[in-house]
């Protein structure tokens, strides 16, 4: 693998008139089980507007992230020893842009989004497959609470 060095992106919150390049991107790189749609990416913003944030290079959008204000039950927060609980909706930075600190950069601007609010756990959901994504998780603290599993009984 080529050595990537850290780029100077500007995290700053997330505008309307960024919404054409973040749609670019979530199609692109934040899709899982469904196509990220422009209601979807409007629907992150006008439901939680403090916790949209984007990473701006050379006058470009290369990355993204958005979180929301989790409501548990009550029986659930004590279970986790958790006042308030937020999740992490999608993340995604472009291809040529990624092992650079951006991803970094957003969720340490969203963690202290989330710290403002006095949420002290962040959830969230990432496929198997993206090695990668759960190595940077991994990294920031994250750890494993569950496996999603499926079996396949007709093809």
């Amino acid at each position: 693998m080529r050595e990537r060095t850290a780029v100077k992106t500007r995290v700053r919150k997330f505008q309307v008139s960024d919404l054409d390049q973040v749609l670019v991107l979530a199609e692109r790189y934040a899709s899982w089980d469904a196509t990220t749609t422009r209601a979807d990416i409007e629907g992150f913003h006008s439901a939680n507007p403090e916790f949209f944030f984007v990473a701006e290079f050379n006058k470009k959008i290369v990355g993204f992230v958005c979180g929301r204000e989790s409501s548990p039950p009550a029986e659930t927060l004590d279970k986790w020893k958790s006042r308030k609980v937020a999740s992490i909706e999608t993340l995604g930075v472009d291809e040529d842009y990624r092992r650079r600190g951006i991803a970094t950069s957003l969720l340490t601007a969203l963690f202290g989004a989330f710290k403002q609010k006095e949420i002290d756990l962040v959830t969230l959901s990432v496929p198997a497959v993206e090695i990668a994504a759960i190595e940077l998780y991994g990294k920031l603290g994250f750890e494993t609470r569950a496996h999603f599993l499926w079996k396949r009984l007709l093809t």
